[in-house]
This record gives C-alpha cells, sequence and structure tokens, in this order.
C-alpha cells in the first residue's frame, strides 16, 4: 500500500545547518483530499521541525520523514495537483493519513499531529 502512496523515491540532498533539498520531485496519494500532492525538485526542508526538547521523542527523520516533508510542503504552497486551496487544519490532517501510510506507531504519530495542530500555526503561510 505504501509504495501505492508514495511512489517516488525520496531523493534528498544535505545543505547547511538542519536543511535539505529534493533532487527529484516527490509524490503522495491522499486519500482524504482524493489528490496527488506533488513536491518539486528544489524544494527545500528541515525534515521535521522537531524542538530540542521533543527530540528525546521524535528524531528529525526517521519513519515519518515523507510525511513531514508533504506536510511543509502543504504549509508552504497550500497546494495539491487539481486542489488550489488546502487549509491548515487539511495540511495537518494529511500528515496524520501520511503517518498512518507509512506505519509510525500511533503514539508517536498522535503526538505528532497535536504537535502541529498546537504549535503550527506560525509556520502556516500567510493567505
Amino acid at each position: 500500500m505504501e509504495r501505492e502512496r508514495f511512489p517516488l523515491h525520496l531523493d534528498l540532498r544535505k545543505l547547511q545547518g538542519n536543511e535539505w533539498e529534493l533532487i527529484s520531485p516527490f509524490q503522495y496519494w491522499c486519500e482524504r483530499l482524493g489528490a496527488w500532492i506533488e513536491v518539486p525538485r528544489g524544494f527545500r526542508t528541515d525534515l521535521a521541525s522537531v524542538p530540542w526538547f521533543g527530540r528525546w521523542f521524535v528524531s528529525v527523520d526517521g519513519d515519518h520523514t515523507k510525511a513531514a516533508i508533504v506536510h511543509d510542503w502543504l504549509y508552504v504552497s497550500g497546494s495539491a495537483v487539481d486542489l488550489p486551496q488546502v487549509t491548515r487544519r487539511d495540511a495537518d490532517q494529511v500528515f496524520l493519513e501520511a503517518l498512518t501510510v507509512r506505519g509510525v506507531p500511533a503514539y508517536k504519530r498522535n503526538a505528532m499531529y497535536a504537535a502541529v495542530r498546537i504549535g503550527g500555526g506560525r509556520m502556516f503561510r500567510d493567505d
């Protein structure tokens, strides 16, 4: 199931600090939105925006990395293929769905979802 929902290999290049860049496009089929989310080549991300005090529980990268990149893209662009506008709530729920598809354990994905709902607002694009 995951291969169908995340059909492309994730190719990243490490930049300075905690920044990464996609070397090739990356896709996720979102059941919730009924649309493909395509993250373009060249997109820059910090993977998962985990504050230092939470890294004992969730690392910056891991089984959640693909979901975090999709979430970052939705926060920056607010769009999926054929869907010009995605709300912050949509983006957060897509994140939770993608974490589930990736097989992230329930305790971890629910904590990550709660964290973006509580603290993600300042990172969401300006409308």
